[in-house]
């Protein structure tokens, strides 16, 4: 119910910013799926705003890649994690000084929801809510043309993001774990390398993004690389709408060092040798060219397959909705 009630206020939201402006003449595929960050560029002089409400479920825990039970969980530790709910409100905002360069900025906003199940069978629940870490990016042509687009990202993540987070438990208030933190404490390089295709009534594109953590934040611990593959094949409808089918691969490292604070004995969630994972996912979008610089979408996304050091919460359903405009 939080999920639906959070889309519907999402979709009023972006539905009362469609206004009309300056005219588009854009193809409804030339961006990629609304979950893939950094996908294109601009031409000189031209700014971009964006906005993006995402909700991920992890209603399962698991080993490997087998899901297991709370009750097997317990056998080892003195709370189970049930299932986590993360929300994000992200904006965006681009910007390009030349036809070669584009110039982007991101904040996100957090919510994040945990369920507990203790040995005595106790339930309880922790709640972190707030900003999380920022970034800033240079988007670089390489190649850009009517037919193929391939650039290149570089930037950074900056740490605005709290990794104090505390809240109420059995336990009394207590610092909560690394997956209940808004941030990684630690500036971080953001790479990426991006081609796409045009065809006449369609377009594919790839994306290869890696986060790469630096040094250790003031808890003496930084979060682990990730690596994301995205690959996507975006058909035209009409001359306004798009569909998208893709697939993904994301690699997560585990944690190096510890907040001391954490006890890894007593949560799964407090080990920062338990982070680290695989997922294979797959997606369906729908995106919406009103040609008068907004565009309008959608995109669902189901993790097929996902190897875990466990146990751990795995990943189920996501869904992405988002606005774009141009001017």
């Amino acid at each position: 119910m939080k999920f639906i009630k959070s889309l519907l206020i999402n979709t009023f939201i972006l539905s009362t910013l469609i206004a009309v402006c300056q005219a588009d003449s854009s193809r409804p595929d030339d961006h990629a799926p609304i979950s893939i960050m950094g996908d294109h560029t601009h031409k000189a002089g031209e700014w971009m705003m964006s906005y993006r409400f995402m909700s991920m479920d992890m209603p399962e825990n698991y080993l490997d890649s087998n899901n297991i039970s709370a009750q097997q969980v317990l056998n080892d530790y003195m709370v189970s994690p049930l299932e986590m709910t993360m929300q994000m409100h992200m904006l965006g905002l681009m910007y390009a000084p030349s036809d070669d360069i584009t110039l982007m900025a991101m904040i996100n906003y957090l919510d994040n929801d945990m369920d507990h199940l203790t040995r005595m069978g106790a339930n309880f629940t922790t709640a972190t809510s707030g900003l999380g870490d920022s970034s800033i990016s240079a988007l670089v042509n390489i190649q850009k043309n009517a037919s193929r687009n391939t650039h290149y990202q570089i930037g950074v993540s900056i740490p605005t993001g709290d990794i104090e987070e505390r809240g109420n438990t059995p336990m009394g208030n207590v610092r909560l774990p690394y997956p209940m933190q808004l941030g990684s404490g630690t500036y971080d390089a953001i790479l990426a390398l991006t081609h796409k295709e045009f065809f006449t009534n369609g377009s594919w594109g790839i994306q290869a993004k890696q986060i790469l953590r630096t040094g250790t934040n003031d808890l003496d611990y930084r979060l682990g690389n990730k690596l994301e593959l995205n690959s996507w094949y975006a058909y035209n409808l009409s001359h306004q709408w798009s569909g998208n089918v893709g697939i993904q691969y994301i690699n997560q490292n585990n944690i190096k060092g510890a907040d001391i604070a954490l006890n890894p004995m007593l949560v799964p969630t407090a080990d920062p040798e338990l982070r680290a994972g695989h997922f294979w996912d797959l997606s369906l979008g729908l995106n919406y060219n009103l040609h008068t610089g907004h565009r309008l979408a959608l995109e669902a996304t189901k993790t097929i397959h996902q190897k875990l050091d466990g146990p751990q919460l795995g990943r189920d359903w996501s869904l992405v909705l988002g606005w774009q405009y141009a001017f």
